[in-house]
């Protein structure tokens, strides 16, 4: 019997630096922006609105992730008269319009208007130009698969960000 209660005893010792060290790593991992969890809750005015580099005029409002390293989710704000030359993005994404209108032109496509409540899902290296159409800004939300860049279809090989 003591025998059994000494083997008993050992294992759990055993099991104790196994639990610690899974506990360890658990708190040193970054959060995966693609998974959701926890929560999250942010109100229109909490949102804080930044320019967003290489688009004159237009701001981001970053929700999850950092859009030069990593899939992100964020809104952003086209200005009025906004039209960009043809391009694709490295990573996919998808969004939603809130206002204003977006207007998208796909792979040589006429543009197709998108009110609010529309929504938008381009994959990784479609062309596409994107315009805001009307007299207002456009603002819409985007969970992106990866980074953030523009690369331009004319001139091949330009890339910015």
């Amino acid at each position: 019997m003591t025998f059994k209660l000494n083997c008993i005893a050992l294992a759990a010792l055993a099991a104790v630096p196994l639990f610690a060290y899974s506990q360890e790593k658990e708190r040193d991992r970054k959060p995966d922006p693609t998974k959701i969890g926890g929560k999250t809750l942010i109100a229109a005015n909490e949102l804080k609105w930044i320019a967003l580099p290489g688009i004159e005029g237009a701001q981001q409002a970053l929700v999850v992730g950092d859009p030069t390293k990593e899939a992100h989710r964020a809104f952003y704000r086209y200005p009025a008269g906004l039209k960009s030359p043809p391009h694709h993005h490295s990573n996919g994404d998808r969004g939603v319009v809130i206002s204003g209108a977006l207007g998208l032109a796909v792979e040589g496509a006429p543009v197709k208007k998108l009110g609010p409540g529309s929504f938008f899902s381009l994959g990784a290296d479609v062309a596409h130009i994107t315009s805001v159409e009307g007299p207002e800004p456009c603002v819409f939300y985007i969970e992106r698969e990866g980074a953030f860049d523009v690369v331009l279809v004319e001139g091949a090989g330009s890339k910015a960000r």
